[in-house]
């Protein structure tokens, strides 16, 4: 019951956080405060309409209040809800058609057994649509409330501070055992004994599984690590820290996979802005065909799983599993491609007496399994299409350090999509922010910064001058409430 009055009271501080902070960083914290405090699996489960759940909640109140307080003569903010590039519309309009289509090729009943699997219905259709719209809301809203650079610097900024809070519950569960979900909530979301690891426990805090709890804090140690490229004097120091205390936490969750995306996109945080769009582009692009690479019999499985095994034989069965539930699965998936065999269990695969015999753990082979390729192309097009689009046009744009680091974020969660299901709102936030981002396109002098600074203040740039001293010529100075001709604080 606590668990529920939580849930479903987590408006009221959607509101409280809007009255106290600005749009963008009331956008920010609603979204990662539902997604790290509030209980999984607990839900209202409405008839046709998407389920209220801790990634529903505070999507939908958040959109509610942004939509009743917003006004597009606000020059931080893009006008209009759905993204203008002609390529974002084609993809969310295939989901669209998609669902449409899924229902009408999957009319047919299944019977495995004692199992039947009922045929999709125009009933689905509609259900299946208002969850996709749904579960796209972040990305809409990201899209047009956090696409300057200022406000992507906030994203980034919000992931550390968030961090660095959740890796004392994390570090708790590490020494006493992942409890804090049962202690608050009065249930465990996820078997326990997938949480005992070398000797050790695997925390997840209220996440779904200790898998999500360590790709989140991959990226907010990456996002640590950017903060720490784009800071200077003492912020630079606590960024270092906290980078160093996110590390930790990571190390001691106990999940590979997790820490090797870290490490590996940890290099890159530090190169030039082109070479990582260019990594980042090259993980999109294996992320995109990887399908196609499985079916060939392109990734090399063997090499990988004897690796894994030199690594640790516990996790190389582990993988060896997973690479087995996924092969049966692409199996069944090429028997529907175009549009997949829908909702109810149907992608899964039975024996004869209907017991299931698969365990889908990549998003990959569940979302090819669902939609078939028309949904993995529009989903993965949308979290994938702005890397590219900003490699090509990034002297066009001009795009700056924190949107490429923001890419990285993305590029991180996008790669461990692969394993494992871990897309969750923040996932669509980040997508949204690099399409707001590429919408904006190439940003004035006089239009950059502008609205995050209180009023009265005046921000002066240099990058057009030699050096200061004639920049600060250039810059008409207001008179000031003193009346002596001097802003009162003129930031650089």
């Amino acid at each position: 019951m606590f668990g529920y009055i939580v849930l479903y009271s987590f408006p009221l501080v959607v509101l409280v956080l809007f009255r106290r902070m600005g749009k963008p960083n009331a956008l920010v914290a609603s979204l990662l405060a539902g997604y790290l405090l509030l209980p999984e699996q607990l839900m209202l489960d409405l008839p046709l309409l998407p389920a209220l759940t801790k990634h529903t909640i505070p999507v939908l109140t958040t959109f509610v209040v942004l939509l009743a307080t917003n006004h597009d003569t606000d020059k931080a903010v893009l006008p209009g809800w759905i993204p203008k590039s002609w390529m974002a519309r084609g993809f969310l309009l295939a989901l669209v058609i998609g669902a449409f289509f899924t229902v009408q090729t999957n009319g047919d009943v299944m019977v495995f057994g004692e199992t039947t699997l009922p045929g999709l219905s125009l009933y689905d259709a509609v259900s299946l649509i208002l969850t996709t719209a749904t579960l796209l809301l972040p990305f809409l809203l990201a899209r047009k409330f956090l696409a300057r650079p200022e406000h992507q610097r906030i994203v980034l900024s919000a992931f550390v501070v968030s961090a660095a809070f959740y890796s004392f519950l994390a570090l708790y569960e590490v020494r006493m055992s992942p409890q804090l979900n049962n202690i608050v909530y009065g249930f465990f979301p996820h078997s326990f004994l997938q949480h005992i690891r070398n000797g050790g426990f695997r925390p997840l805090v209220f996440l779904n599984h200790g898998l999500w709890l360590s790709i989140f804090l991959s990226l907010a140690f990456l996002a640590a690590a950017s903060m720490v490229r784009l800071s200077t004097g003492a912020a630079r120091g606590k960024y270092i820290m906290a980078c160093l205390w996110i590390m930790f936490t990571l190390i001691l969750s106990k999940s590979l996979g997790a820490l090797v995306i870290a490490l590996c996109l940890l290099p890159v945080v530090f190169v030039g802005r082109r070479m990582q769009l260019m990594v980042a582009s090259i993980v999109a692009v294996i992320v995109i065909i990887y399908p196609i690479l499985r079916s060939a019999g392109v990734v090399p499985l063997d090499a990988i799983l004897e690796w894994a095994n030199s690594v640790n034989p516990q996790r190389a069965f582990s993988l060896e599993y997973r690479i087995f539930n996924e092969e049966i699965l692409l199996d069944k998936a090429q028997e529907r491609p175009a549009f997949g065999w829908g909702i109810w269990g149907r992608s899964l695969v039975y024996d004869e007496f209907g017991r299931r015999i698969s365990t889908p753990d990549g998003y990959w082979i569940i979302v090819l399994g669902v939609g078939g390729w028309m949904k993995y192309i529009a989903e993965f097009g949308l979290l994938c299409l702005p890397v590219f689009v900003m490699l090509f046009r990034r002297k066009t744009y001009d795009i700056g350090a924190e949107t490429t680091l923001l890419t990285l974020l993305l590029t991180a969660n996008l790669f461990d999509l692969l394993p494992n299901a871990t897309i969750t709102p923040l996932t669509w936030m980040l997508a949204g922010a690099l399409w707001g981002r590429i919408e904006l396109g190439r940003l004035s002098e006089d239009s950059a910064e502008q609205d995050v600074l209180p009023k009265g203040r005046q921000q002066v740039r240099y990058s057009r001058f030699p050096n200061p001293a004639a920049a600060a010529q250039s810059v008409s100075t207001p008179p000031s409430r003193t009346g002596r001709g001097t802003p009162r604080d003129i930031r650089t």
